[in-house]
């Protein structure tokens, strides 16, 4: 599957991603007190980033695509190691759960628990990704959300459990439930285990790799949630309510840059140096030309859309929401480069640097910022590390490709033309379809009028 079809797969799972994350967003604003509803996001927040920190989905996917080894032997022998994390994160759980009493033990047993799912699931979405199976990894990705949405609107729309522990209980659910088509589409790696012996020399590369990406990870998380937990600390939970609102909105811009990282994934991890840096180029040309035009939309349409939706309590989120545009366009490029200094050049340390950079910013900033503006201030903090974290990996990136500063703004006619030949393909495809179902259906019906038999 080729950048431009992948991409364009990739953005429809994302849009369809989004539009269910918006209606969870929706349901729990409408069910849910706005302190409980601060409580539950917070911990989906961090648990999800938990559970792909602890998983060895960049290791994975680096060896499948980048190392060319087989899909089966790196799944295997990554579940192998990742199995027993699983059960370890229950243990830790059910102990939890006994130690701590209460509403908040209740909470954080939920919130332990549903990592362990998230663990495996993201260790073998990696495998995917890595062989280029661009609708599989989105199938898998997505599902988790569909059940969630489901869960969430059973349980709390229908049956009338709104709190942030029942929230809770709906997604953990969820999470378990999302394990099922994993399990469909890594059949042959069951059979990989038992027909060979687990290979301890490709375990350790792999939890080589995977300590310096969890630990960018880990950076990661706190890069681009920092701002939320300042604001729950410094704010009140009402505050980090609204502006987990605010967030939601604003990072719908990376929409389209990260359905072009997993559409380039395996293709800059194989690619030879000159191609996967003009590839990684290709794609925040894209990204840039595409996040001008959004980010001024969802700054003009955004604050309606959040009172609209989530209610009048949510109002306060406008003038973060349009702060939070500006510093996610700035931010939108950088997973692209984050592709090609780990999955590529191998050096998985790249992201971790850029994300100590942006957290040492937005932590100075928050703390000066949001005791006396509040959101807003938040808002200014994550702008302004956003801004200056991108400004040096974008350095660094020209520095090693060797590629001038205009390939990563100058649009090319190429880069038009090949979504112009996509959207041909579709139409002719669509056209194909349709022509194929009225001679189907229509040339039936003059066989039955004849008194003929249709053919089988």
């Amino acid at each position: 599957m080729g950048i431009a079809t992948g991409s364009l797969v990739s953005l429809a799972f994302r849009v369809g991603d989004i539009l269910m994350w918006g209606l969870i967003g929706v349901l729990t604003a409408r069910t849910l007190s706005v302190e409980d509803r601060g409580v539950y996001a917070t911990a989906i927040v961090l648990t999800s980033a938990i559970g792909g920190i602890s998983s060895l989905s960049s290791a994975t996917g680096y060896f499948v695509s980048n190392q060319k080894r087989e899909a089966a032997e790196v799944a295997a022998n990554a579940l192998i190691l990742i199995l027993p994390l699983a059960g370890v994160l229950l243990l830790l759980a059910l102990g939890t759960r006994l130690f701590v009493s209460g509403e908040d033990g209740q909470v954080v047993f939920l919130a332990i628990a549903s990592t362990a799912p998230a663990v495996i699931r993201n260790t073998s979405l990696g495998v995917i990704l890595g062989q280029n199976s661009v609708v599989k990894y989105n199938l898998a990705g997505d599902i988790p959300v569909m059940l969630a949405l489901a869960s969430l609107g059973l349980w709390l729309g229908v049956l009338g459990h709104r709190t942030a522990e029942s929230a809770l209980q709906a997604w953990t659910f969820a999470q378990y439930a999302s394990l099922l088509p994993i399990a469909l589409f890594g059949r042959s790696w069951w059979a990989w285990v038992l027909s060979h012996r687990p290979d301890p020399a490709l375990m350790k590369r792999m939890v080589r790799f995977s300590a310096v990406t969890g630990a960018g990870s880990v950076v990661g998380l706190l890069n681009y949630r920092v701002d939320q937990i300042l604001v729950i600390r410094l704010d009140g939970k009402e505050g980090a309510g609204i502006y987990s609102s605010a967030i939601a909105v604003a990072e719908g811009l990376w929409l389209f840059s990260s359905a072009i990282t997993l559409a380039s994934f395996a293709r800059v991890g194989r690619g030879e140096p000159s191609e996967a840096a003009r590839l990684t180029a290709t794609g925040i040309r894209h990204t840039v030309l595409v996040v001008i035009g959004g980010g001024l939309s969802a700054a003009l349409i955004g604050p309606p859309l959040i009172e609209l939706a989530f209610g009048q309590a949510y109002a306060g989120a406008s003038t973060p929401l349009r702060i939070l545009c500006l510093g996610t366009a700035l931010f939108a490029p950088q997973g692209l480069i984050n592709l090609y200094f780990v999955n590529h050049r191998g050096r998985p340390a790249f992201p971790m640097v850029i994300g100590l950079l942006s957290i040492a910013i937005s932590v100075v900033g928050g703390l000066l910022l949001i005791p006396v503006y509040g959101t807003t201030g938040a808002a200014w903090a994550t702008t302004l590390s956003y801004g200056l974290a991108s400004a040096v990996s974008v350095s660094f990136f020209l520095r090693r490709s060797g590629l001038p500063f205009s390939e990563l703004w100058r649009v090319r006619r190429a880069d038009l033309s090949a979504y112009v030949e996509l959207a041909r393909q579709i139409v002719a495809t669509a056209l194909a379809v349709a022509r194929a179902l009225a001679e189907r259906v229509f040339g039936i019906k003059r066989g039955e009028q004849r008194g003929d038999r249709p053919a089988p």
